[in-house]
């Protein structure tokens, strides 16, 4: 085998076994049950069956390094950001590898509180933080608003960036959470998001980049790609990016995002593993994930590959979710006609048909949990 895919129960980790099958690759897909779609992609040239990495990280790495024992020697890809931290601490074997430069380098890009830093040193701009502090902390206020509150780290109990406009929002907000919940007060920058990918070389020279706008997002200006369309990269950001990663020794794939202020492209987030609106880059002609290998096994192609611009993605459940809370038009107003989805693909529609049954069946389950908490 050649590579592992871990999570691929979900579709990001789905969309990666594709990725690398299609460069000629030999995936196994592992995910947490039989239902796993990405077990069932033609892609996937084994499959395995393991322990959830978000509710048993420690069970979680010590079957991937079964698994690697029995396949290996190959090459890691983690799917969710709980598997990072469980792959770094698990006693992996001989032959099995992951693909980062190491923990130190790839844990700073995920520590939201320290890339304003990084950023700046970079000449990059970054949102403005107001205060980092505990959930307990900001149960009294004083912060300005509105603002914008973001988990410090992957894998707390705040998953996602919430957008505040208000104490009553604020209040709200942290007395869902622990009061020793670590956070990010930042302020709300405005403008599209904008979403940078590259795969940086051991030597930190540039071996492919993908960049795309966001025209809706959700949650709205909070959330993931719901609608976008690649576009011509900006290269001075491009390489003002890559240099930030390179100085700090990272190697491999980062999604970075970029939203607008007053000081420029301000960068929120930088993702060190597959993505959800990946499927895009592909669709345009730019396989992530098959240069992300190649720099593991250090056989870096010589330089970025052009792509189709204007090729357009749509998330189609992130459309409904919308749809359902309050925007129905969504779902007519499709802007241009999607060639990439989130999930379906054409020539492996087993995955697809899953992913989707999945999300239907886990929504209406939310649903009807909600309704008998309200009865009850």
């Amino acid at each position: 085998m050649d590579a592992l895919v871990t999570d691929a129960q979900i579709r990001w980790a789905v969309a990666g076994v594709r990725a690398l099958g299609r460069a000629g690759l030999e995936v196994t897909a592992m995910a947490s049950s039989r239902a796993g779609a990405g077990l069932w992609s033609r892609f996937a040239a084994a499959r395995e069956v393991g322990p959830d990495s978000v509710a048993s990280p420690r069970e979680f790495g010590a079957a991937v390094a079964r698994v690697a024992a029995r396949h290996g020697p190959l090459v890691i890809y983690p799917g969710h950001e709980e598997a990072i931290d469980a792959l770094f601490a698990a006693d992996l074997p001989a032959g099995a590898t992951l693909p980062y430069s190491g923990a130190r380098a790839t844990q700073t890009f995920r520590d939201k509180s320290a890339l304003a830093g990084f950023a700046e040193e970079a000449g990059l701009a970054a949102p403005r933080t107001h205060v980092e502090a505990t959930a307990g902390e900001l149960a009294g206020g004083g912060v300005p608003l509105p603002c914008v509150i973001k988990p410090t780290r992957p894998g707390t109990a705040l998953a996602t960036t919430r957008l505040i406009d208000d104490a009553e929002a604020l209040s709200a907000l942290v007395s869902q959470l622990p009061d020793d919940e670590p956070l990010l007060v930042q302020e709300r920058a405005g403008g599209a998001l904008i979403g940078l990918a590259l795969v940086v070389g051991r030597d930190g020279r540039q071996v492919a980049r993908f960049q795309q706008v966001a025209e809706r997002t959700w949650p709205p200006r909070a959330g993931g790609s719901t609608v976008a369309r690649s576009t011509h990269p900006d290269l001075a950001l491009a390489e003002r990016a890559t240099a930030m990663l390179a100085e700090a020794g990272y190697w491999g794939l980062a999604q970075l995002q970029f939203m607008t202020t007053d000081r420029g492209h301000a960068l929120i987030d930088v993702n060190t593993r597959f993505y959800g609106s990946m499927p895009l880059a592909l669709t345009a002609g730019v396989n992530l994930p098959a240069a992300w290998h190649a720099v593991v096994m250090d056989e870096a192609p010589a330089q970025p590959e052009p792509y189709r611009v204007g090729v357009r993605y749509r998330w189609l459940e992130g459309e409904m979710i919308a749809a359902f809370r309050g925007s129905p038009k969504l779902l007519f107003d499709r802007g241009g006609r999607p060639r990439a989805g989130a999930m379906w693909v054409a020539d492996d529609p087993l995955p697809s048909a899953l992913l989707a049954a999945e999300s239907a069946t886990s929504r209406l389950g939310r649903r009807l949990r909600g309704r008998g908490a309200k009865a009850a």
